[in-house]
């Protein structure tokens, strides 16, 4: 924390209290920081990437938008953002795992679901919630406290404090290691932490900075400083990378929930934090907005690529059911919907499709048939099924 103490954009307070996992009273400094900017100056070199990332969000967004039913692929980059945005804060699931779990009904995720996946699930629970809010009302602190308490709920951390600003003092880097060690220490909790959370909703929406800053420079900044606020005691990084969705999709740039940078982050994870904790250093903008920006414009790209070649895959999967079964409407529902639903079960496509059970079974065995379904598991009871080919183009 030494190195915050000349910061040109926040400051150093003094805190104090009691470290129970020792048993000693500890002292130490928490970063406080400055309120945001209503206009950045940024190099040549920060904007050409800020504009290439607008660009391709652009086709992204276009892309997405000529789909009669978006579902289809915002399904996809909502999971695939739920186990990227899980696995920088070190919870780790497979995205297979993720849909076979989502195939049971609600009431059995909790006995039959690992604890794992359990909270991925949570995070895509809170983000489709999310998104279907973003279109009636702005971002709130109510909106984000909602997230935060599903994003959390039924771990360690679903406690009093889930759901609302923190009353605790929170440390970054210190898990298993001294206050003293931690590689950063948010500001202290009480009525001057919710008065500046309450500040950063309204920069969010603020006339000044939306009409000097772009839009994936202003998602930067909002995220640096959601990130250095640290409002909640956990869940603030898959809240804060949710928050910066909301805001492309809250300001028009897009209209589906197709972009998940979260994968792009993750592979990059040191990088990342050492940026955030280079601006609250050095108080220059340009280095964390140009390295976000490099984020956005590689995974709305590969976005664009992953959309068309789904959708390509669709269509195939679609001629093969038409050719051999033209009747059955059923089985074509069920190969359409793949691209979003690629693992189903019987009861799982009887609940999403209705129909009895003998015609969803009838329908899957055809598809099995066909090679357009496979067997996920060897269950005797209620087995799972899929189509492998829509992982192989989510991985690619």
């Amino acid at each position: 924390m030494s190195s915050l103490r000349d910061s040109p954009v926040g400051s150093l307070v003094p805190i104090a209290g009691f470290d129970a996992r020792f048993d000693e009273e500890y002292q130490a400094e928490s970063f406080v920081p400055a309120d945001l900017p209503g206009r950045i100056d940024l190099p040549a070199s920060a904007w050409m990437v800020v504009s290439e990332a607008n660009a391709e969000l652009g086709r992204l967004d276009a892309a997405a938008s000529l789909i009669p039913n978006p579902q289809l692929v915002t399904r996809i980059a909502t999971r695939r953002e739920a186990v990227g945005t899980s696995a920088l804060e070190g919870t780790y699931a497979e995205l297979t795992d993720l849909f076979a779990a989502e195939v049971l009904p609600f009431e059995e995720q909790e006995a039959e679901v690992a604890p794992n996946v359990r909270e991925v699930m949570n995070y895509a629970r809170a983000a489709d919630a999310a998104y279907g809010w973003i279109g009636e009302r702005p971002i709130t602190l109510g909106m984000l406290a909602s997230l935060q308490a599903e994003i959390v709920r039924g771990t360690d951390s679903d406690g009093p404090e889930a759901g609302s600003i923190r009353q605790s003092q929170v440390f970054i880097g210190a898990k298993n290691r001294r206050v003293s060690k931690a590689r950063f220490i948010p500001p202290p909790p009480g009525d001057q932490l919710r008065a500046m959370c309450e500040r950063w909703v309204d920069w969010l929406r603020a006339v000044e900075p939306v009409e000097q800053i772009q839009l994936i420079a202003r998602v930067a900044m909002a995220h640096y400083q959601f990130e250095t606020l640290h409002p909640f005691t956990d869940g603030n990084g898959r809240v804060g990378r949710l928050v910066a969705i909301l805001q492309l999709m809250h300001e028009g740039a897009l209209r589906s929930p197709v972009l998940s940078v979260s994968p792009w982050l993750k592979d990059r994870a040191d990088e990342y934090r050492d940026h955030l904790l280079a601006v609250s250093t050095t108080g220059d903008w340009a280095p964390w907005i140009e390295f976000f920006a490099h984020g956005v414009r590689a995974e709305a790209r590969s976005g664009h690529e992953r959309i068309m070649r789904l959708l390509a895959l669709r269509g195939q999967l679609g001629d093969i059911v038409r050719s051999a079964l033209p009747r059955a409407r059923l089985a074509l529902e069920i190969a359409d919907d793949l691209i979003a639903y690629p693992i189903l079960s019987v009861s799982d496509a009887q609940r999403r499709y209705g129909r009895s059970n003998q015609a969803n079974r009838n329908a899957i065995g055809s598809l099995i048939e066909l090679g357009v379904l496979e067997p996920y598991t060897d269950s005797a009871y209620d087995r799972l099924f899929w189509n492998r080919r829509v992982f192989q183009i989510i991985d690619s």
